[in-house]
This record gives structure tokens, C-alpha cells and sequence, in this order.
């Protein structure tokens, strides 16, 4: 098994703090100034490459984390080995927020690709939040958020066609993009196909049938391991049709 490797880091800046997932946290913990200049929240960052590990099944719990740049993939083993994925976070996204009622982790996160990391000590923003009025409650609008998008995913493997999944999948990585004032029409694709039949309950075979189709009719291009949107609003209208998967 890789081994946790935490390597400080002044680089891998390659999105702003205004685009980050915590960027009002941080705000409100510096007093209101841009907590790129002056951060009272962030006790450090540091790079992981990819196959190391953010945190292991059974850690003690301590941080909450933002990825910076990067990504990285969440999953959980059941007790004959096999593993079911949770979560694909990129950047601007929080990761740690379920372990903090049990005190230890529950699941495991490796990186996907060279990944850039804010680190936030859970009792260090404790101790902030009795002294600075909304902190908490920012964190609460923090974690609905993450419960909304659980609940969205329930949804979608729940409800959908194949199709329909694969298509939902993708028009979300399309809004992170935007979000994240990327590229407006490209995604590289750390993760492979297997993996993405396995967060969305589904075999690699029907993936790659789907994602062949969709490059057929015109509505995406991949090439190597990047993701070229075509037709976006093709992708909209197969995430939200339902029909049964032929």
C-alpha cells in the first residue's frame, strides 16, 4: 500500500482562494481581508502525489481539508475486500467532514493526480468560532451543501437510466469547470473508467459503451485522458430524460 507522504507546499496555486470551497470560512477567520494575502484559518498546505493517501480507514480524526489543485477519490471497503467508491473531489472542494461525530475515519482518500492541499484543524476552528460571530454558521451553509449533493447522487442512482447517470456525471463535471473558471469546454479525467462505473453502479464495459455513443453523436471528444465538451446542452437534455436503458 502507498504510504502517507505530507509535503509542505508554497506552490500548486492554480485556483484562487475566492473559488475555494471554504473561501468564506477563511474570509471571516482574517477578519474580512483576502485570506490569500493573511489567513487565519489554514494552519498549513503541503502536496500529495498521486496513489498517496490523504487519510487511512481508522485515522484519528483532526482535519478537515480543501483541495486546492488536484483531485482525489473517496472510497470505502466492505469486509471481503471489495471497495465501493463515495467521492470524486477537485478543486475548491472540502473533504473530512464526516468523520467529526465518530472521531476517526471511516473511509479512505488517495490522490488521483499531484494535488494541492489546505490543512484546517478542526479544534483550532473550535476555538475561532467562540470569539468570531457567523464562523459556525457558515460552516453549517458548508456541510448542507455537501448533504445536498449526497442526496443528489442518491437520486441519480436511484432513479436514472445508465445513460442518464453517465450523463448527469458528466454535465456536474462541466459545472465544476465553470465554477472554477476553468477551461470552459475541457476535463482531464484522473480517474478511469472502472472507477466511474463504481461510483455510479455500473459496469467499466457499459461506461465505455456510453462514453463511445455520446463521442458518436457529437456531444463529447476525448482524447487521452481529457474530456472535450461538445454539445453541452445535448448532455443536459440525456441527464434529465428518463427512459429505460436499452
Amino acid at each position: 500500500m502507498p504510504k502517507l507522504y505530507k509535503r509542505d507546499a508554497s506552490a500548486c496555486e492554480l485556483i484562487a482562494c475566492k473559488d475555494c470551497g471554504i473561501y468564506q470560512l477563511c474570509r471571516l477567520a482574517s477578519g474580512c481581508e483576502d485570506p490569500s494575502v493573511s489567513n487565519a484559518l489554514v494552519r498549513r498546505r503541503f502536496i500529495l502525489r498521486r496513489g498517496e493517501f490523504l487519510y487511512r480507514n481508522g485515522d484519528t480524526f483532526q482535519d478537515i481539508y480543501a483541495v486546492r489543485h488536484g483531485s482525489i477519490k473517496t472510497y470505502i471497503a466492505s469486509d471481503d475486500g471489495k471497495t465501493q467508491i463515495t467521492n470524486f473531489l477537485g478543486s475548491g472542494e472540502l473533504i473530512g467532514f464526516d468523520a467529526i461525530d465518530a472521531g476517526r475515519f471511516d473511509s479512505e482518500a488517495i490522490v488521483l493526480e499531484t494535488t494541492s492541499v489546505c490543512e484546517v484543524s478542526f479544534s483550532h476552528f473550535q476555538g475561532l468560532s467562540r470569539k468570531i460571530p457567523g464562523l459556525l454558521d457558515q460552516l453549517v451553509v458548508v456541510m448542507s451543501h455537501a448533504i445536498l449533493r449526497d442526496q443528489q447522487m442518491m437520486l441519480l442512482l436511484g432513479k436514472k437510466s445508465a445513460t442518464e447517470k453517465l450523463a448527469t456525471y458528466l454535465v456536474n463535471l462541466g459545472r465544476h469547470i465553470d465554477k472554477n473558471k476553468s477551461s470552459p469546454s475541457t476535463y482531464k479525467l484522473t480517474m478511469s473508467r472502472r472507477d466511474i462505473g463504481n461510483y455510479l453502479g455500473l459496469t467499466q464495459e457499459t461506461i465505455c459503451r456510453i462514453l463511445a455513443r455520446f463521442q458518436e453523436d457529437g456531444i463529447i471528444r476525448i482524447q487521452r485522458k481529457y474530456l472535450h465538451f461538445v454539445d453541452m446542452n445535448r448532455l443536459r437534455e440525456l441527464a434529465s430524460k428518463i427512459q429505460a436503458e436499452r
